[in-house]
C-alpha cells in the first residue's frame, strides 16, 4: 500500500506506472463527491481500485455547492419522500461519525402572517421531517416566539411577524469534504489522481475493458485497463456517455446555481435564515459560516459550457434585489458582497422542457450501457454514500464475485479518525500548547488525526526553534497539503486546499505572495512558473468569484 504518502505531485509517475501496469476491479472516472464515494467503498471492499479526475478533486459542481448537508425539507413539498428520507439519514449518519466535518446548525424559518407557510403546515412538515429521520435529529426543532425570533435575526422584518420555527440541518465544507473522501480511499489501498482526463475508453469484443488517460502534469498517455468503469463526471457525464456510443440520448440537464458571500459583521443574523423570495416564491437561505454568511441560490437552467458557470448579472440582480425586497434595513447591496460564485447542478433530464428547474427532481439515475459503462447521474452531495452504494451493487453485478468483497462499511467507519479521536488528538495539542489553541482545533476540524504532524511542527514554528527565522505556523500546513493531497497546481491549493483562505479573493493571492517561497519549493515550480499560475489564478478570480462588471 502506498497511501497517503505518495498522494503527491513528485509521486505522479510511479503511481501511473502502477495502474498501467496492471488490470483493475474498478476505474471511475470523476472526483466529484460522487465518484470519491464510490471510490471509497470499493477500496474499502478490498476492490483495487483507482480514481481518475480530468482538472482537481471537487473543482466543478462539488466545490460550489450550497456547502450543506442537509435533509431536504422543500422536497416534501415535491413529494419527494424517498429523497428525504435517505437525506436525513445521511446527514444524521455524518453528524454523528464525522462530526469535525459535518456541524449541525440551527436554521430558522419566519412566519409571516399571511405569507410563506401557514403554521399548521409548517408543523405537519417538521414532523413529517422528523418522522423521516426516525426523531433521531441532533436536536428537534422548536416554534419560537416573536421577541425569540428577533433576538436571533434582528434584520428581519417586524410586519406580521408572528414568531419562527427552528430547526436543525449540517453545513460541511464541501471540497474538504469531498478531499478527505478521496483520502480515505488512498488510505485504504486506491490509486487517485487529479489533472488526468480520459481521452477515449478502450474496448474490447463491444465491452469497455478501460480508458486512456493524459497525465496533464507529466504529458504522457496511460492505458488503464478495469473489469469495470464508472463514469461519475457529472456535469461532463454525456460526453463520457458520447465517447462510449456517439448516438446516446441526453441525460444530464444544468440547473445554475448562484451564491453570494458577505462578511458576518455586515448580516444583522445570529442564526442561518430560511425563506421565500417575495419576487418568486423560491426557497432561500442565509446561511452562517466561519466568519461570513453565504447567501443564495438561485437556480435556472442553462445551456452552456459545464465547464464554466460564470456568474451572470441577471442572477446577482435576482439574489440581490429578492434580499432588498425581504430584509429592506439590512442594505445588503452589492458593495457588500466580498465573494460570489456559481455551480452547475447535473440534473436528470427529463425531455420536459417547460419543467421549473427548482422543482427537477434530485434523485439519481444509474445507467448501464450495452458495453457495460456505468454511468451515475443526478443526485446530491449529501446522499453521495448511499449513491455510491447503488453503483456497487451494479459494479458487483457486472465483475461478479459478491462472495469475495467485504460488506459495506460506509455507514460505521469516520473519515480521518473518530470523535472521541479526534477529540483526544487535539485536547493533547491544546494542554501542550495553550497560546495556539484556536489553531489546532480548526486544524483538527480539517484533518482528523493526520493534523498531530501539523501541529508538531507549527508548535515549532510559533516558539521560534525553527532553523528558519521567517517561518509562520501555517508552513506547516501548506506543507502538509502539498506533501499529502495531491495539489499541483497553485489554483488546486488557494482554491480548493486552503481552507484558512476562506472567502477573500484579495486574501487569498496576499498569501499566495506572502508563500511564495514555500509554495515554489513544495510545488517544485520554476520562478517564471509560480508567476504564469499567479496570473492565471488572478485571472480566474476574477472571472469566477467577483460580481459581474455592471452590477452597482
Amino acid at each position: 500500500k502506498m497511501g497517503l504518502g505518495s498522494f503527491n505531485k513528485q509521486s505522479r509517475p510511479g503511481l501511473f506506472r502502477r495502474l498501467s501496469g496492471e488490470t483493475l476491479d474498478l476505474l471511475v472516472i470523476g472526483g466529484g463527491i460522487t465518484g470519491a464515494s464510490v471510490f471509497r467503498d470499493a477500496a474499502l471492499r478490498g476492490m483495487s481500485v483507482a480514481l481518475v479526475e480530468a482538472n482537481d478533486f471537487a473543482s466543478a459542481t462539488s466545490g460550489r455547492s450550497s456547502k450543506l448537508i442537509h435533509g431536504g425539507l422543500r422536497y416534501l413539498k415535491n413529494l419527494g419522500f424517498r429523497l428525504a428520507w435517505e437525506s436525513c439519514h445521511e446527514r444524521n449518519l455524518h453528524v454523528r461519525l464525522n462530526k469535525r466535518l459535518v456541524r449541525p446548525m440551527p436554521f430558522l424559518v419566519p412566519l409571516y402572517r399571511g405569507q410563506g407557510e401557514p403554521r399548521a403546515l409548517m408543523r405537519l412538515g417538521m414532523v413529517l421531517y422528523e418522522g423521516l429521520s426516525g426523531f433521531h435529529n441532533y436536536r428537534l426543532h422548536r416554534f419560537m416566539s416573536r421577541e425569540e425570533t428577533l433576538s436571533l435575526a434582528p434584520a428581519l422584518p417586524v410586519d406580521g411577524l408572528t414568531g419562527g420555527c427552528l430547526y436543525y440541518d449540517a453545513v460541511v465544507s464541501d471540497n474538504r469534504w469531498t478531499v478527505e473522501t478521496v483520502k480515505d480511499g488512498v488510505r485504504h489501498g486506491g490509486v487517485a489522481v487529479n489533472h488526468a482526463p480520459l481521452t477515449g475508453l478502450l474496448r474490447e469484443g463491444g465491452k469497455v475493458i478501460g480508458g486512456r488517460i493524459q497525465d496533464n502534469v507529466g504529458g504522457q498517455h496511460y492505458e488503464v485497463r478495469a473489469r469495470a468503469v464508472v463514469n461519475a463526471t457529472g456535469v461532463f457525464a454525456d460526453q463520457i456517455r458520447r465517447m462510449d456510443d456517439p448516438d446516446a440520448a441526453r441525460l444530464v440537464r444544468l440547473s445554475k446555481g448562484t451564491h453570494l458571500v458577505f462578511a458576518e459583521e455586515d448580516v444583522p443574523l445570529s442564526v442561518t435564515v430560511v425563506f421565500s423570495s417575495p419576487l418568486d416564491k423560491r426557497s432561500l437561505f442565509l446561511a452562517k459560516h466561519e466568519g461570513c454568511f453565504l447567501y443564495g441560490t438561485s437556480d435556472d437552467w442553462e445551456e452552456s459550457d459545464p465547464g464554466a458557470p460564470v456568474p451572470a448579472e441577471s442572477d446577482v440582480d435576482y439574489l440581490l434585489a429578492t434580499l432588498d425586497r425581504f430584509m429592506p434595513e439590512a442594505g445588503l447591496d452589492g458593495e457588500k458582497v466580498r465573494f460570489v460564485y456559481s455551480g452547475f447542478r447535473p440534473l436528470l433530464f427529463s425531455g420536459d422542457s417547460d419543467l421549473d428547474s427548482a422543482a427537477a427532481s434530485r434523485e439519481d439515475h444509474i445507467e448501464v450501457s450495452p458495453s457495460g459503462l456505468i454511468s451515475v447521474i443526478g443526485g446530491k452531495l449529501t446522499t453521495a454514500r448511499i449513491m455510491a452504494i447503488r453503483v456497487l451493487d451494479r459494479v458487483i453485478e457486472k465483475i461478479g464475485g459478491a462472495t469475495t468483497w467485504s460488506k459495506c462499511s460506509t455507514h460505521r467507519l469516520s473519515i480521518g479518525g473518530t470523535n472521541e479521536a479526534v477529540a483526544e488528538g487535539l485536547a493533547y495539542w491544546v494542554k501542550r500548547y495553550p497560546r495556539l489553541a484556536w489553531y489546532f482545533r480548526i486544524l483538527y476540524q480539517r484533518y482528523g488525526l493526520d493534523a498531530h504532524t501539523i501541529c508538531q511542527e507549527a508548535m515549532a514554528i510559533h516558539k521560534g526553534l525553527d532553523p528558519d527565522p521567517r517561518a509562520e505556523p501555517i508552513r506547516a500546513e501548506v506543507r502538509y497539503v502539498c506533501r499529502n493531497e495531491m495539489v499541483c497546481t497553485l489554483e488546486d491549493l488557494l482554491e480548493r486546499r486552503a481552507g484558512f483562505l476562506y472567502w477573500s479573493s484579495e486574501q487569498r493571492l496576499e498569501r499566495a505572495r506572502y508563500g511564495a517561497r514555500v509554495i515554489r519549493a513544495e510545488l517544485d515550480l520554476t520562478e517564471k512558473e509560480f508567476e504564469d499560475q499567479f496570473a492565471k489564478y488572478k485571472e480566474y478570480l476574477t472571472r469566477f468569484h467577483s460580481l459581474p462588471e455592471s452590477v452597482p
